[in-house]
C-alpha cells in the first residue's frame, strides 16, 4: 500500500506538468494503472546501501516507509546510482531546512518541504515554483529550499508493456 501511495504522490506531481510543449513526450498517466516495476537488482552494493540508509534516515518522519521497502525500491531501478544520487540531492536540500525547523510543530513544514524537493526532482524550478501549492512554507522558504537543490529536472520515466 505504501509503494502505491508514493507511485500515487510521484504521478500526481508529475501530472500537474504542462504536456503540450512542442517537444514534450509527456503524458498523463491514471496512478491506478501504475504497478511497481520487478526487481532489476538482486543486491546493491556497500556504498550504495550506506547512501541509501542516509537517505532513509533523512526522510524517515516525511516518507515513512521502512528501510527494507527504500533498498527494494532502489533495487528495481535500472541505474540505482542515478537514482541515489538524485535523492541524495532531495536529502542535502531539506537536512539544510530540516535542520533550521526541527521543532515537533513544524513538521507540517518539513513535509512540505519534502515535496518541494520532490517535485523540484522531476522539473525545472521554474515548473515546480508555478506548479507547487504553497500552503505553509513562505516564498523566501521555497527559494531558499530549491537554491539548496543542486542537480538539474530528471522527469520520472515510467515503461509501457
Amino acid at each position: 500500500m505504501k509503494k502505491l501511495t508514493f507511485l500515487f504522490l510521484i504521478t500526481m506531481i508529475t501530472s500537474c506538468q504542462d504536456t503540450k510543449s512542442e517537444n514534450s513526450n509527456y503524458q498523463k498517466i491514471n496512478p491506478k494503472k501504475l504497478t511497481p516495476g520487478s526487481i532489476v537488482h538482486k543486491s546493491l552494493s556497500k556504498e550504495q546501501l550506506q547512501k541509501i540508509k542516509k537517505i532513509h534516515k533523512a526522510f524517515t518522519e516525511v516518507y515513512p516507509i521502512s528501510l527494507d521497502e527504500t533498498i527494494t525500491n532502489f533495487k528495481r531501478d535500472q541505474n540505482p546510482d542515478n537514482e541515489i544520487e538524485i535523492w541524495s540531492a532531495m536529502k542535502e536540500a531539506y537536512e539544510k531546512f530540516a535542520l533550521k525547523n526541527n521543532r515537533e510543530d513544524q513538521l507540517q513544514k518539513r513535509k512540505e518541504a519534502f515535496k518541494l524537493v520532490l517535485m523540484r526532482s522531476m522539473m525545472s524550478e521554474e515548473e515546480t515554483i508555478r506548479m507547487f501549492d504553497l500552503k505553509i512554507l513562505t516564498k523566501s522558504e521555497v527559494d531558499k529550499i530549491l537554491d539548496s537543490y543542486l542537480l538539474s529536472k530528471k522527469p520520472i520515466k515510467i515503461e509501457t508493456h
